[in-house]
Parts: structure tokens; sequence; C-alpha cells
């Protein structure tokens, strides 16, 4: 019963992501995205609790989104770090997966990071993260965004081994994205 179930949601998602809607007014110049995600970590060894990030962006010309990020990270105990900076995007429609569904992307995320720690000395850092991913539109206005990133910073500000900060980091980020005019 529950892999009658779990093939019958399945098929629906499929055949409601794979009908063909016009996302790609979306991506045109003069819409605004608003972004939350989190990120999955595949260095991290510290158990964080939180780790949030915000961003609104701008598409000044089709296809092309600059804006802004804020993020939070911790795990109340011996570590936090937050930051602020900016992003650019570039959405290549003309490889669109799904029926126009799946929007790929590669951007960049460059900012100023600071740290609080018990791990070591406090840093502020400046951080270059590009990005590759993958824009799911569930709905016309509406996407669940995935991306692979690497991160650098200019001092240790990365919890990947326990009892020590790295100046990188690598994972996957998941997220939610919503479009307007």
């Amino acid at each position: 019963m529950k892999k009658l179930l779990c093939v019958c949601v399945i098929t629906v998602v499929l055949g409601w992501a794979g009908s063909p809607l016009a996302q790609d007014l979306l991506l045109q110049r003069g819409t605004k995205e608003l972004g939350l995600s989190g990120t999955l970590d595949f260095e991290q060894q510290s158990r964080v609790v939180l780790n949030i990030s915000g961003r609104f962006g701008y598409f000044p010309q089709t296809n092309l989104e600059i804006g802004g990020f804020a993020e939070v990270s911790s795990n109340f105990n011996e570590f936090s770090r937050y930051g602020l900076g900016g992003f650019a995007e570039y959405h290549l429609s003309n490889w669109a997966l799904l029926q126009g569904r799946a929007i790929p992307y590669v951007g960049a995320d460059l900012g100023l990071e600071f740290v609080d720690t018990s791990l070591g000395e406090d840093n502020a850092a400046l951080i270059f993260r590009p990005r590759i991913g993958l824009k799911w539109f569930i709905r016309d206005y509406f996407a669940i965004d995935t991306n692979f990133f690497v991160a650098v910073a200019t001092d240790d500000l990365f919890p990947n081994k326990k009892n020590d900060l790295d100046p990188y980091d690598v994972g996957i980020q998941l997220g939610l994205r919503i479009y307007f005019k």
C-alpha cells in the first residue's frame, strides 16, 4: 500500500512539474526575488543547530539576477558566524529541464563574515562562494532552490574539524524562492 501511494504521489508531482507554465516571465527584467535557505555542510563536524540565509534579488536584465544576502550559523554553544554581502546569478533558461520547470544557474556570493567562537580567536573575513544550482519551479512564482557551493575565506571561519576552524567549506544549499513584480 505504501509503495502504491509513493508511486501515485511521484507520478502526480512529476506530471504537475512537467506541465508547461510561463516561468520564463519570472526571470525577466524587473522581477524581484525573496529567498530563504539552509545548508547541508559536507565538511562540518561541529553540530550546527541554526544555519540560515536570507536574500533579496533583482533582475536588471533577463536571466541575470543581482542582490544581497544575510546569513547566520550557530550551535548556540561554542560557535556563531554571521555575515552580509552581495550575490549574482545567471540563469541558463535554454538548458531548462522538465518542460521548462527546472532552470539551471551559476552564481557567486561575495561578502564579509564574522565568527565568534570558543574554538580559537574571533575572526572577520571576506568570503567568496561560487555556486552551481537548479531552481525547481513548483508554481510560476515559487521555486525550490538546490545548489552546490565551495566557499573560501581570507581567514579561518568554518568549523570543518572538531575544535578547529578552516578557511574553506563545501556543501549543498537548499531553499525556497518567491518571485514577484
